[in-house]
């Protein structure tokens, strides 16, 4: 484990964060005296923090679940409506 001011890292944030990356290290930072901030190398899935993904109970919500698979079926079917402008938008929804 490595501690840091937050001056530090702005002046070589690059170096820490490959020492997270590479060495799996775990970076801390000091800020103001008052707060530390913890650098670590979390795992990623498809373009998203796993982590995150987890937490969010809004999207294990069935009739949210059945919502976007009603939307992906609408647009997969062609039941979509394309607006260029925002005037076009207005009308649509009138």
């Amino acid at each position: 484990m490595i501690e840091i001011t937050s001056t530090e890292l702005r002046r070589n944030m690059g170096k820490y964060l490959e020492l997270v990356v590479e060495n799996k290290e775990q970076v801390l930072v000091r800020y103001r005296k008052k707060r530390v901030f913890s650098l670590t190398l979390e795992p990623i899935k498809g373009g998203r923090i796993e982590k995150a993904e987890k937490n969010d109970k809004y999207f294990e919500q069935p009739e949210v679940l059945q919502s976007i698979l009603r939307g992906r079926e609408d647009v997969k079917a062609g039941r979509v409506r394309k607006f260029t402008t925002v005037k076009d938008l207005w009308e649509g929804i009138q």
